[in-house]
């Protein structure tokens, strides 16, 4: 009499646990990845902060990038799609002929291969500012506020990699396209100057410039918000 075997158990086979296992493990690295590269396209979807102010910046400089690194300065700009990449205090200061040095009040943001800068000036006006570039002057009111325009070359440097060393010389640059408006409304008493160029060979949007203007220039502390005598809107 053959010994009766006990009944086994409801259940998976050895081998369909084997695949199931291997459809989990499946499961799990595709989430895995998944997760990643959500992660990573937050990343790239995550603007850049404003450096913190070094020693020798200007005081002025924290405020002026905190009104010109907006959430939605890549929309001002005209290049929805990008984000800020760096946000920091650009030219910090220049030297003048005799070796003094002299503080700039500025911000510069980069948004893909846009460019933009903020500097606060106490001294230079409106009229003070139409000495400056190489194409005629436009005169116009921005917020009520008396302003120029003109544009400005920009340098360009090409870099060498090969033959095991590095090497950069001038390039034919780009045009920065340059608007400044008065502090006050009748563009005396200092002045914002806003500047916009490329770092490819694209042309900056003009467009873009006002509207920067319009959404930044009323944030910051010296900006008048009073309104200006009609008499000063003839273009000149």
């Amino acid at each position: 009499m053959t010994e009766e075997q006990p009944a086994k158990e409801p259940g998976m086979s050895v081998d369909a646990q084997v695949v199931s296992a291997l459809v989990m493990g499946a499961v799990l690295v595709a989430g895995f990845f998944v997760l990643q590269k959500h992660e990573e396209g937050a990343d790239r979807a995550k603007a850049a902060a404003c450096k913190p102010a070094a020693a020798d910046d200007s005081p002025r400089y924290p405020a002026l990038c905190a009104a010109l690194n907006r959430a939605d300065l890549p929309l001002l700009v005209g290049t929805p799609a990008e984000r800020v990449s760096v946000a920091g205090p650009g030219l910090s200061h220049w030297t003048g002929a005799d070796g003094t040095r002299q503080v700039v009040h500025c911000a510069e943001v980069q948004i893909g291969q846009v460019s933009i800068r903020l500097t606060e000036d106490d001294e230079e006006d409106v009229t003070d500012a139409e000495i400056m570039g190489s194409a005629a002057h436009h005169r116009s009111q921005v917020l009520g506020h008396l302003s120029t325009t003109y544009e400005m070359g920009t340098i360009g440097f090409s870099f060498s990699l090969g033959g095991g060393s590095s090497s950069g010389k001038s390039a034919p640059g780009g045009v920065a396209h340059n608007l400044v408006v008065g502090k006050h409304p009748n563009g005396r008493g200092g002045s914002y100057e806003l500047a916009i160029w490329r770092q490819d060979t694209g042309t900056p949007d003009d467009a873009g410039l006002y509207r920067v203007a319009a959404a930044v220039l009323p944030t910051l502390p010296g900006w008048d918000p009073s309104t200006t005598d009609p008499r000063l809107e003839s273009d000149h």
